[in-house]
């Protein structure tokens, strides 16, 4: 699990080097090197000698419907696991829950129900859906071998249905992982929750600069694919956030929407 964290910040941290504002922020500190730490995640060498951290978090909005979304998501990635070290393959998973709201509602309320509160926010038993899921790996390992390697079912667990596709090719993303389905409103410029993670960060800036001589923070926001439904508008640049690093920057990159892609500094005190 370590190991899988210390990958997504490598990927977050190239994310940003690759950005206007990453490629700035390199040339500007005169970077020659960099090596892997812990508290802060990343130290960068410059061309002066000085030592330069960089603390790397992510930012999820609070959401029962993305933390529902990112339990089956778990529990889809353990499944994939299971595939590699059970059959030696590599596959990926998309999970869909069966809306009754949206399938079998009988009265506007609910109809209106499903409209207005899309999507679904329970947790589910863990053990039932992931023996679910590795059962229909199981009696369909052939069928996940041969063309065109896709195989459908449904599972019932605690009176819902779930949809299970399985694929021997990769998701959306490019990667031999789990996908869920879910919806749910977005929040608008979520500054307060933004802060309370600054905050957190805020109150270890003195271990992080036992190693360093000035530390950065680069905070990643994941796409509704994980779950974060939010989004900022225009006022993220003239909004102001109390921070104690030397800047604190703010990073979404996406493959396929290219275009929500963004780094940008925030203004900080």
């Amino acid at each position: 699990m370590a190991q899988d964290k210390k990958s997504e910040e490598r990927e977050y941290l190239e994310y940003f080097l690759a950005s206007d504002e990453g490629k700035k922020w390199y040339e500007k500190n005169k970077i020659i090197s960099c090596q892997e730490s812990e508290h802060p995640d990343f130290i960068f060498m410059t061309e002066d000698n000085q030592k330069i951290g960089v603390e790397i978090t992510r930012f999820l909005v609070k959401s029962l419907h993305g933390q529902a979304l990112r339990h089956l998501m778990t529990i889809g990635n353990q499944a994939c696991k299971y595939a590699q070290k059970q059959y030696g393959l590599d596959i990926s998973i998309l999970i869909d829950k069966w809306d009754k709201r949206v399938h079998q509602a009988r009265t506007r309320q609910e109809i209106m129900d499903a409209i207005y509160n899309p999507g679904f926010w329970d947790i589910y038993n863990r053990n039932a859906i992931k023996s679910g899921i590795e059962n229909i790996i199981d009696r369909n390992i052939e069928n996940l071998k041969r063309w065109p390697r896709l195989v459908k079912e449904s599972i019932l667990v605690q009176d819902e249905y779930f949809n299970i596709s399985v694929s021997g090719f990769p998701n959306i993303n490019g990667k031999f992982d789990c996908n869920v389905n879910n919806e749910c409103l977005s929040k608008e410029d979520p500054f307060d929750e933004l802060q309370e993670k600054i905050n957190k960060k805020n109150e270890k800036i003195a271990s992080y600069l036992k190693k360093c001589d000035k530390c950065f923070l680069l905070v990643y926001l994941p796409d509704v694919s994980k779950g974060n439904y939010c989004h900022f508008t225009q006022k993220l640049s003239e909004h102001t956030f109390s921070s104690k690093f030397e800047a604190t920057y703010l990073c979404r990159w996406q493959r396929i929407f290219t275009g929500d892609n963004f780094a940008l500094k925030l203004k900080s005190l």
